[in-house]
């Protein structure tokens, strides 16, 4: 119930508008609600008025009977149809829109109010007068700008030093950086650089298959890295180098957000629900934390931005798979670690004796002091894993494998 009294008060409040209707399939000139379809949320924008209502008179009220078969034939459901027109002269009509957002206005003196119960099909029709003459004009979204020397304005000028070119792929610009002396456009489908040609640019599009998010590239002036739409990690700098562990970097979300920690090399890359450290020196990739989304530091103190409290786990590592060298049976006996420990260190080994078959892990033993620890198992393949129960900050410089080979 809604009533207009004879004075209002005038309330300055916005609220942004949410009507998503992506999912449904609309005919033309209409957006048609299934019953039971979805949860539909509404907000408004612009002027609120506070009021204070008069009590309802009923003898006033106005009942619509709605009952009775729908176009579909169901029966007892109840359909209400309103129908809204705009009207006056169109000059220049732009939309774009992921998600389509029509604002209707009811116009007319309310003496009482609206209530509704049941579906709701809202259509809207546009008529234009006969001197209309459509037109479209696409959405640049695989276009790149450049301002004037020395300040942000974009628009071209009769001097002809700010421009605009397209890319030779399709889709959205996700982040444009600085190489050496060049600058590269990384985007939805594809990254390329640009080369300075007098007052505009050329391209050179070294990669046409695009980033796996937004926020899939980092680095710095000298080198940058990102993750392509398969899950790789790539390294470009005088070339283009795949690191790759797409085994790994592929199950993330289009959410990856990497960051470059530049004093320790060190490249983070998280989506919310996982993520991994890329050493860019030791060339290795590990589990870290899952919700880092930036690493700087200013006056020697490093700030670190994160969606939510950040929590070390302890170390826990398992290596890649290991032959030894042969592909002869093996019996390890006992493993060495590098490693200068306070705190426990624990050890395992995978194990399998067909290449087909799936591994198989030892119990967890305790590292000795002196870093030994005396472990049997036999296979053709192995993996060494290691982990600690509490938080210490350490390096691993080698793990030795002891054992030998079968003889045939």
């Amino acid at each position: 119930m809604f009533k207009i009294p004879e004075t209002i008060k005038r309330v300055e409040a916005v609220k942004p508008v949410a009507y998503d209707v992506s999912h449904l399939v609309t005919p033309p000139n209409s957006i048609n609600i299934p019953d039971g379809a979805t949860t539909i949320t509404l907000e408004c924008t612009g002027l609120f008025y506070s009021v204070t209502p008069a009590a309802r008179d009923t003898t006033l009220d106005i009942t619509f009977n709605c009952l009775g078969s729908d176009s579909s034939g169901v029966e007892d459901r109840g359909i209400l149809v309103v129908t809204g027109s705009m009207l006056g002269d169109w000059i220049n009509v732009v939309i774009t829109a992921d998600v389509l957002s029509a604002t209707t206005s009811l116009l007319g003196t309310y003496n009482g109010g609206i209530i509704a119960d049941g579906l709701f099909t809202a259509t809207v029709t546009l008529k234009p007068d006969d001197g209309y003459i459509p037109f479209a004009v696409p959405v640049k979204v695989n276009w790149i700008r450049w301002s004037d020397i020395g300040n942000l304005n974009f628009t071209v000028g009769k001097d002809n030093v700010a421009g605009e070119r397209p890319l030779d792929w399709r889709g959205y610009v996700y982040a444009v950086k600085k190489l050496n002396n060049k600058p590269v456009v990384y985007g939805e489908n594809g990254v390329s650089f640009l080369l300075p040609a007098g007052s505009v640019f050329g391209l050179n599009t070294i990669y046409r298959i695009g980033l796996k998010g937004k926020h899939a590239v980092t680095g710095d002036e000298t080198k940058h890295f990102f993750v392509d739409n398969s899950g790789a990690l790539w390294k470009l700098s005088d070339s283009m180098l795949k690191l790759d562990y797409s085994e790994y970097l592929s199950e993330m979300n289009s959410s990856i957000v990497m960051s470059y920690d530049k004093l320790n090399n060190l490249i983070y890359i998280c989506d919310g629900s996982v993520g991994y450290v890329y050493d860019v020196g030791a060339n290795n990739l590990g589990r870290c934390q899952p919700n880092i989304t930036g690493i700087d530091y200013q006056s020697g103190t490093q700030y670190v931005a994160a969606s939510s409290t950040i929590i070390t786990d302890p170390f826990d590592i398992c290596t890649d798979i290991y032959d030894l060298g042969t592909r002869a049976g093996k019996t390890i006996f006992s493993l060495e670690f590098g490693v200068d420990l306070t705190t426990a260190l624990y050890a395992a080994i995978d194990y399998r004796r067909s290449k087909t078959g799936s591994f198989v892990q030892t119990p967890w033993y305790t590292v000795s002091s002196v870093g030994k620890v005396n472990i049997t198992a036999y296979g053709r393949e192995f993996r060494i894993r290691a982990k600690t129960l509490e938080y210490e900050y350490f390096e691993l410089d080698y793990i030795k494998v002891n054992g030998v080979a079968d003889a045939y």
